[in-house]
């Protein structure tokens, strides 16, 4: 695979994601949610800390793992989206808000 192939399926922008990448084997057919991503992701970086791996082995999980964090952040953003807060207004009334997380660290 040529360098300037993988860097550009590398940094593919959040939005872009339509599917979720394609993880576990066995989970291939089923839809990938957002604890099983992270559960995944969690075992990739496991696995990348073994000294013992092969480079080859090693960037592919690595680009598996940026898959798969920039298919939660996209998760992630569409719930915030999704989500309102009820908030009473300055005159009485009950006004719904989008909702305002900020980011920490």
């Amino acid at each position: 695979m040529s360098r300037e192939k993988w860097t550009d399926d590398l940094f593919v922008e959040p939005s872009e994601l339509k599917e979720p990448p394609a993880i576990l084997d066995e989970q291939a057919e089923e839809t990938v949610t957002l604890e099983t991503g992270l559960q995944h992701l969690e075992k990739i970086v496991k696995t990348l800390e073994q000294k013992d791996l092969p480079l080859e082995e090693a960037l592919s999980l690595f680009k598996e793992g940026v898959g798969l964090v920039q298919y939660c952040s996209s998760v992630l953003n569409q719930a915030e989206k999704q989500m309102e807060i009820l908030l009473v207004g300055p005159d009485g009334q009950l006004q719904i808000k989008p909702a305002s997380f900020e980011m920490e660290g």
